[in-house]
């Protein structure tokens, strides 16, 4: 059986190798240049600090785990050295500055940034799953079977944000139209965000792990990265609302003097750092997520699978989905 999976992040390395060990033949395409999707990291370049080659998530900040089936791949992760625990204690601020402490789950990391925990997957899939990237899919068809790109295949998975994998499906296949409806129904609801990186040459803000930052028009979340990955690194993330993103989609870096200014009032400091930038997500996470773990479509031979499907758009949501996609994907043997 040859199985297309469109998307590199979590829910399609994993959807890739659940097929795989079923006995599946495997093909991963994914359009970024490494494989990762919104578990994205940046080194840092040309600072001016001594903190350049520090790996940075600028996407997902933290993943936890509560299923068994995620709690066992996490331990294999932090036995192995490629996860760590990273803390059960955020604190919460508004805009005038932080507040206090909450405890929660506990929050894991990863030394070499959440993408490693994707590139870990995929290095299970060498040599027996063709992995093909940077590809940049224009199309999934529909004639006695689905197509890619005018390529057959027995089935299709696609593992991308909704709105990217809406404009895939050719309006004018009405086996896919069941396909077209799901993802039409949740397209609006994904959430843009910037991505600020500060970068300082020694610290210079309060002690904390992250800070959750309620009603305020600019800011959503501040992370401190060196501790996030343990190295102390002076290195703060801090992610905006969606509507400030919205605004500066065209350009992203026009969105740092705002953020900025929210930064150190959050803060409470007066400087700014020694260095930035500003990452742009346009699809960075869905407002809510389906109930099912996935969706599977057996007429179509087109399933989907992500972080908007299991309840609740987060890295363990989208690993559960490419798994049970995956699942159902074998059922055509």
């Amino acid at each position: 059986m040859r199985v297309a999976v469109v998307g590199g992040g979590i829910s399609g390395v994993t959807c890739a190798r659940e097929l795989m060990r079923g006995g599946a033949e495997v093909t991963l395409l994914d359009r970024g240049h490494r494989l990762g999707g919104r578990l994205g990291a940046q080194t840092l370049r040309e600072t001016g600090t001594r903190w350049d080659g520090h790996i940075v998530d600028v996407g997902a900040s933290y993943f936890t785990a509560a299923s068994p089936e995620f709690t066992t791949q996490v331990n294999d992760w932090i036995a192995r050295g490629i996860a760590r625990e990273w803390t059960d204690t955020f604190h919460i601020a508004d805009p005038q500055g932080v507040i206090g402490p909450k405890i929660g789950p506990m929050r894991y990391s990863t030394p070499g940034g959440l993408r490693s925990v994707v590139e870990d997957i995929a290095a299970e899939l060498n040599g027996d799953v063709d992995v093909r990237h940077p590809i940049d899919v224009q199309q999934v068809t529909w004639l006695d079977g689905p197509l890619i790109d005018g390529e057959r295949y027995d089935a299709v998975a696609i593992c991308a944000p909704d709105p990217q994998s809406l404009r895939l499906i050719d309006e004018t296949s009405n086996n896919l139209n069941g396909v077209r409806t799901v993802l039409e129904g949740h397209t609006r609801a994904w959430e843009p965000t910037m991505a600020l990186v500060a970068v300082a040459e020694e610290r210079y803000w309060p002690e904390f792990e992250g800070v959750f930052v309620n009603d305020d028009a600019i800011l959503t979340w501040v992370a401190d990265d060196g501790r996030r990955r343990g190295d102390d690194a002076a290195v703060l993330v801090a992610h905006s609302t969606a509507v400030l993103a919205s605004r500066h989609l065209p350009e992203p870096i026009a969105a740092a003097p705002a953020m900025l200014a929210a930064l150190r009032a959050v803060l409470g400091v007066q400087r700014d750092p020694d260095w930035f930038t500003v990452k742009r997500w346009t699809y960075a996470k869905p407002q809510s997520a389906r109930p099912e773990p996935c969706f599977w479509d057996a007429d179509a031979r087109v399933g989907i699978a992500g972080d908007s499907w299991g309840g609740q758009p987060r890295v363990e949501a989208a690993y559960l989905s490419g798994l049970a996609l995956g699942t159902a994907i074998l059922t055509l043997r």
